[in-house]
């Protein structure tokens, strides 16, 4: 009943459009039916005819923009919040629409603009804080960005995500204990408070406070006994704490938990390269190219593996496929010169000894 319902609003507004191409309602209405359907390209088709209709309409503009930005087509994104922007220089969600389209393509300058106008439209949202704050992230500035989300803070106090973020800068900070305290709020806040108290295990593990590390992986576990990340998280402080065979036992519970998962591999083949198993390591890096051939990192692990074993020429392959899918890493390329060079040299000095036999 609800999609013949439906059906007929849109041949409705199909027949209100044609009757009367000048009414905007019924286009704006008609693009809402097909959000709510989640057929987007059918929506931005009629948003588009209403924008031959009416080139300044500010409603199908910034929702083009939005469905774009969804879609995680930013640059489409901006070209429509930016020609909304041009109509309404007064409105703080097209210039921080604005702002999130650049950051994403990792423009900062323009982004910061966007956000600045924003905030001189309205300086009370925590939003506009938070998002500037990201920004100073991503670029590494983590002293501003902790400036401007104790500004969100201030704004929203009952916010538990603000509380995470202010923490997980102060944890770049190196500062553990301070972090540890706004994860705690957050988890005050948060009604599933596994993931913060998670973070708060983080916290003290980082400040070497292994045994309230410990009680807040409990708190975690005990909430979820099957939460793959809280076992990743305890099993790295373990081997922290030297705590090996424990260590092991945690990735291999998590592996069971998450078989298709390649974290706990990884990080399990890492625990073993340290020990110098390399055998053991080369088995779990495997696995991860196998579940992920498009994983540049774990064909990069197994080629320093092989590296370890002396076996250059598998190492020489590992690192091919590497470079392979990340064309752009120059480091890993000189690495994979000096390995061919070496395994050339070794070659040579081997026919040389023959020879001389």
């Amino acid at each position: 009943m609800k999609n013949e319902n439906e059906l007929f609003l849109i041949e409705d507004l199909i027949k209100k459009i044609v009757d009367n191409p000048n009414d905007a309602t019924s286009y704006l209405q008609l693009a809402g039916l097909y959000l709510n359907k989640k057929e987007y390209d059918l929506a931005i088709n009629v948003y588009e005819s209403l924008l031959n209709v009416d080139s300044t309409n500010f409603a199908a503009l910034t929702n083009i923009g939005s469905i774009y930005f969804y879609k995680k087509e930013y640059n489409k994104a901006i070209t429509y919040y930016d020609r909304a922007a041009g109509l309404r220089t007064n409105n703080f969600s097209v210039f921080y629409n604005l702002g999130n389209a650049y950051a994403e393509i990792g423009s900062f300058k323009e982004a910061m603009s966007n956000y600045i106008k924003a905030l001189n439209i309205d300086k009370s949202n925590y939003q506009i804080y938070s998002a500037i704050a990201l920004l100073y992230q991503d670029k590494l500035n983590y002293e501003e960005a902790l400036v401007y989300f104790e500004k969100a803070l201030e704004l929203d106090n009952e916010n538990s995500e603000n509380y995470v973020n202010t923490g997980l800068v102060l944890m770049k900070l190196s500062r553990y204990v301070e972090a540890a305290k706004y994860f705690k709020k957050a988890a005050d806040l948060s009604e599933n408070k596994e993931k913060e108290y998670v973070y708060c295990a983080n916290a003290y593990s980082a400040a070497k406070d292994y045994e309230k590390a410990d009680r807040y992986f409990s708190r975690a576990l005990k909430l979820n006994p099957n939460y793959y990340h809280a076992y990743l998280c305890l099993a790295i402080s373990l081997y922290e704490q030297n705590n090996i065979n424990k260590a092991i036992e945690i990735y291999t519970k998590a592996i069971s938990i998450n078989p298709y998962a390649p974290n706990a591999y990884l990080l399990l083949g890492n625990l073993y390269f340290s020990l110098e198993k390399y055998y053991e390591a080369i088995a779990l890096y495997n696995k991860v190219t196998t579940m992920c051939p498009a994983d540049s990192n774990a064909y990069t692990l197994l080629g320093n593996a092989y590296v370890m074993q002396k076996d250059l020429l598998s190492a020489i392959l590992s690192y091919r496929q590497a470079i392979d899918i990340d064309s752009e890493n120059d480091e890993l390329k000189l690495i994979y010169i000096e390995i061919v060079q070496e395994y050339i040299d070794t070659k040579n000095s081997g026919e040389v000894l023959n020879a001389a036999k």
